[in-house]
């Protein structure tokens, strides 16, 4: 009897100093509770950053964003896809960004060795390029814009200048499916994009055959599959007139006259109206197919005018034939090496290349072009260069280019060749970022 009245006291004990315990830990966990709350409350009483209205996520990722509406750039002037970096806002809903904005850089470094008018030297070129582009969804479509940031410069005829030109920038409207609005400063729409000048010329040597300029514009482009037209009023080209004017002078005294006779240079558009330009073009993995066309009123003489076509097709996997060719009449919108010296003169430009993948990162360019005008003369190119791209952000490229002028030609400068040829031959580096 005693022995159960201990155990039972024991017990008594027991539960006593366990209840006591647990209302410590209670004690505790409510104080760690009120104090966690406080934090909490100091956390929502910060400001918060904020995110565009109707937005939930910034996100930033490697490499190019999804742009449609970026118009077609000659190979050596393309961005990879894989290079610089784009930051994209997600709308509150689980769909695809509804903006994007994308911005890369490239350097290009060349050791670059020219022999031209009786002149040869070895320099150094540099070309320094920004890129930036972006697009939003709208309600009335898809708006977007485009700037290349260039400055450039070095080689046998000029020093690197640190003067930042933004030699493209333009804007599109995609207002329906098939339909798209651009506005600004690009690539002729009247440009072969086919030949050597678009789709090889990746070195910093001359190019040959037919080329094109960067024009103001507004352009109309239809594409449906591989189908696509595009129309478009551009600036037209310029001439420049001399104004000469007399007068006659007295000398002191009066004793006699003198005539003085002044020159005034001035440049102005060959036209009160735009130019008309359009292609229409089929596009496939395995063949291409281009017509262009242009037309533009002349103050100066008949109206000129310009009509060609080119074909790309795939040989083989990694293996391309390209060819172009141009016919046309006093504008100077193809001009490459030769530019028309008059007003109404004639002229045609052709050019072909091969361009096969050696490897997966081996490419070999190859090509030959012909520029014919009445009066300012002929000029035949050839060239070629092989590039390696061991990673994405890097290229090694060397080649060469020779162009034989003919007697009477008369270079894109205004300097008479004289029968010059001109050979230049490049070892460079494209060094890409971020």
């Amino acid at each position: 009897m005693k022995m159960m009245k201990w155990a039972l006291l024991g017990s008594a004990a027991i539960a006593v100093t366990a209840t006591a315990a647990r209302a410590d830990d209670l004690g505790a966990l409510k104080a760690e509770i009120e104090a966690l709350q406080t934090r909490v409350s100091q956390l929502e009483a910060q400001p918060q950053a904020s995110m565009p209205s109707g937005y939930s996520l910034l996100s930033f990722r490697d490499g190019q964003g999804t742009y449609e509406g970026v118009l077609p750039e000659r190979n050596a002037d393309m961005v990879r896809e894989d290079s610089g970096f784009t930051m994209s806002v997600l709308p509150t809903a689980d769909v695809a960004p509804a903006a994007e904005v994308s911005v890369s850089g490239e350097i290009r470094t060349a050791l670059l060795y020219t022999d031209f008018l009786d002149d040869d030297n070895l320099d150094v070129a540099v070309r320094g390029r920004i890129f930036i582009k972006g697009k939003v969804d709208t309600a009335v479509g898809e708006v977007g814009g485009y700037f290349r940031l260039q400055a450039s410069g070095g080689g046998n005829f000029s020093d690197y200048s640190e003067s930042t030109n933004m030699n493209k920038a333009y804007g599109w409207w995609k207002f329906a499916p098939a339909w798209e609005l651009m506005a600004g400063y690009n690539d002729n729409t009247a440009a072969l994009q086919t030949g050597w000048d678009w789709l090889a010329a990746t070195g910093p040597t001359r190019s040959f055959g037919p080329s094109n300029i960067n024009n103001e514009q507004m352009r109309l482009t239809y594409s449906s599959g591989p189908l696509s037209f595009a129309i478009s009023l551009e600036d037209p080209d310029n001439i420049t007139t001399t104004v000469t004017s007399t007068a006659k002078v007295k000398t002191a005294g009066g004793l006699k006259t003198i005539t003085l006779v002044t020159s005034t240079a001035t440049t102005q558009d060959t036209s009160d109206i735009p130019a008309v330009e359009a292609y229409l073009m089929y596009s496939s993995d395995a063949f291409t197919g281009q017509i262009v066309a242009l037309y533009q009123d002349d103050n100066f003489g008949s109206d000129d005018w310009a009509i060609g076509g080119g074909a790309t097709i795939g040989i083989t996997e990694g293996v391309q034939l390209t060819a172009g060719v141009i016919f046309g009449e006093g504008t100077s919108q193809y001009a490459n090496n030769i530019a028309p010296i008059t007003n109404d003169e004639q002229f045609w430009g052709a050019s072909a290349g091969l361009l096969a993948h050696l490897s997966e990162d081996t490419r070999i360019e190859l090509g030959v072009g012909y520029e014919d005008y009445d009066e300012a003369g002929t000029a035949l190119g050839f060239g070629g260069g092989i590039y390696w791209d061991p990673v994405s952000q890097v290229t090694v490229g060397a080649g060469a280019t020779y162009v034989d002028f003919g007697s009477d030609a008369v270079t894109s400068g205004g300097d008479d060749t004289d029968n010059d040829d001109s050979l230049e031959v490049f070892f460079g580096t494209w060094l890409r970022f971020p």
